[in-house]
């Protein structure tokens, strides 16, 4: 037996989402709504057969995760290489002031250049290659059929988008799950960016 079925779940809410602030690296921990939102998602993976649990270690990952864990009685494996962008200089300011602090910066970040590297920062192409890695090392594991792996919408993205040619537009709430299935040797997108209680 290995691996078919991966569940990709965003963290909860946290007030930096609200203020629509970049995280990254930073250890801001869940909101109270995000903490609630946490409870209901675990209420939802209690229906699905789950054989582990991974997470960011950043602390509102970790929390998610743990919040789950506890529900579904299972321990959660930390693997920092699901971890989010660290955006460097970015980190704690919104785009707006990205955009009026770091001018030049913020024009190579928007132009999408893969490899480039945000000032005390990853590089999209820098988290696709951690990411592929996590993303080989866990779907080749032995003796698991399904695994959630709980993480940050930007690392998430960048990793899907490195595996498929088009993607759904639409967002990646806090706590939506992104469902993918194995047919054969090819994944495939079953769900995408599925809250709770629209997950079937």
């Amino acid at each position: 037996m290995s691996v078919n079925r991966v569940l990709f779940i965003r963290h909860g809410q946290t007030d930096f989402n609200i203020e629509h602030r970049l995280q990254g690296a930073l250890p801001v921990p869940l909101n109270d709504c995000g903490r609630a939102q946490s409870r209901a998602l675990a209420r939802r993976l209690k229906t699905v057969a789950i054989d582990a649990l991974y997470a960011s270690p950043r602390s509102r990952a970790l929390e998610t995760a743990q919040i789950i864990g506890d529900a579904l009685g299972q321990s959660v494996r930390q693997d920092e290489r699901l971890a989010e962008i660290a955006f460097g200089d970015f980190e704690g300011h919104t785009f707006a002031e990205v955009k009026a602090r770091f001018p030049a910066a913020y024009r190579k970040w928007e132009s999408g250049y893969r490899p480039f590297r945000v000032p005390g920062g990853e590089s999209r192409l820098d988290v696709q290659r951690r990411m592929q890695a996590a993303w080989d090392d866990i779907t080749g594991t032995a003796d698991l059929a399904t695994v959630a792996l709980v993480g940050h919408s930007s690392a998430m993205m960048i990793l899907l988008a490195s595996m498929f040619a088009h993607l759904p537009d639409k967002a990646m709430k806090n706590t939506a799950i992104t469902t993918l299935d194995r047919f054969e040797d090819t994944w495939r997108i079953s769900a995408f960016a599925e809250l709770p209680q629209e997950a079937g």
